[in-house]
């Protein structure tokens, strides 16, 4: 029984945050798998600025150093709107015998019995809240962690879904808006930590004139 990890977003574009906070998921709860998930078309806010196939590319950029990080386009196909409950149950009819853990933020965990079906998720995995900046837990949340908290990875390994996990990922003060609106302005150096864009995503957001008015 494997324990796979499952990483939602635009990804547009994708950039360091994303990309360490993936590769610190993936080792600090030992997942044998963490797959990207890029969204089509996200429920709760404005549809992506670039299409889904550069988004999925640029995704596939970023991630081609690291075997255990790997690109799922499963969201990509549909015409509707993604919700995390229905993506859960096709992953869980794909791998009926592994652990799934969901990776969402600790903004997601503050508003989480507002998500559509919030109750069958649990059913279907556990999930792995990692902090963003300017966030802090919320009584909702503080529930949720009460009723299904993990204290550690052991508890995620012996049951199969159920637990929430709190993580304490390191913090990156980047955002892909900040980068779309330097690109925008024609001033990617203007981004605020230009140190923390992905050298081969930016590249290919140049070749292809992505962002730009």
């Amino acid at each position: 029984m494997a324990m796979l990890g499952f990483y939602g977003g635009t990804f547009d574009p994708i950039h360091q945050g994303h990309l360490q906070l993936a590769l610190y998921v993936q080792q600090h709860c030992q997942l044998e798998q963490l797959q990207l998930l890029p969204c089509h078309l996200p429920p709760h806010r404005a549809h992506p600025g670039v299409s889904s196939e550069h988004r999925a590319a640029m995704v596939e950029l970023a991630i081609a150093p690291y075997p255990a990080l790997t690109l799922n386009k499963l969201e990509l196909g549909k015409q509707s709107p993604s919700y995390t409950v229905e993506t859960l149950e096709i992953l869980r009819r794909q791998y009926p015998n592994d652990t799934l853990c969901f990776v969402i933020g600790m903004d997601s965990l503050c508003a989480f019995t507002r998500w559509h079906r919030y109750q069958d998720i649990l059913r279907l995995c556990h999930l792995l809240v990692c902090q963003r900046p300017g966030y802090a837990e919320n009584t909702e949340a503080t529930l949720l962690l009460q009723s299904y908290g993990a204290q550690n990875i052991q508890e995620l390994q012996s049951q199969q879904t159920g637990k929430i996990l709190l993580l304490q990922n390191p913090l990156f003060d980047i955002s892909a808006s900040q980068i779309r609106a330097g690109l925008q302005q024609n001033e990617p150096q203007q981004t605020p930590s230009p140190g923390l864009q992905i050298p081969a995503v930016m590249a290919y957001i140049q070749q292809h004139r992505l962002y730009q008015v």
